[in-house]
């Protein structure tokens, strides 16, 4: 019987640099450049660009951070409890489920593979046999 795999006392430290190491939410990275962008002849005054700049940039990341901290343990918590309750699903009904399925559907299996070989396997050998006894001739 194998042993148990040691669980670690410790869990993994955050990465507080890079908060995506897999790249999940590239598709929500919005800069000040994704959202706008002046094409040549159609120039905002410098001062009123920089402006709009800063005030985009300051108000997404104030109201990021404000609904992070208002709603980030709540969700973090309900999020933890779903997918508690999906691995629990999974490791005590789904798995074993489909495993009681596969080993039935094996003994199935089986028996349709002797049912299709008897009906099926002499008529293949019979057409075999009238096919194999044509013969072509080429004339010229």
């Amino acid at each position: 019987m194998a042993e148990p795999k040691n669980i670690p006392s410790e869990p993994m430290p955050l990465d507080l640099e890079n908060r995506d190491p897999n790249s999940m939410n590239e598709h929500v990275k919005v800069l000040y450049e994704d959202a706008f962008a002046e094409p040549e002849g159609s120039h905002t005054i410098p001062g009123a660009w920089v402006m709009s700049y800063k005030t985009f940039r300051g108000v997404k990341n104030c109201c990021y951070v404000v609904l992070s901290v208002l709603c980030g343990c709540p969700l973090a918590f309900c999020w933890a409890l779903d997918f508690a309750c999906i691995q629990f699903c999974h490791i005590w009904a789904i798995t074993p489920c489909l495993r009681m399925c596969k080993m039935n559907l094996a003994c199935i299996k089986l028996f349709w593979g002797y049912c299709v070989h008897c009906i099926c396997d002499p008529c293949w050998e019979s057409c075999s046999l009238f096919f194999s006894s044509i013969r072509v001739q080429n004339k010229n």
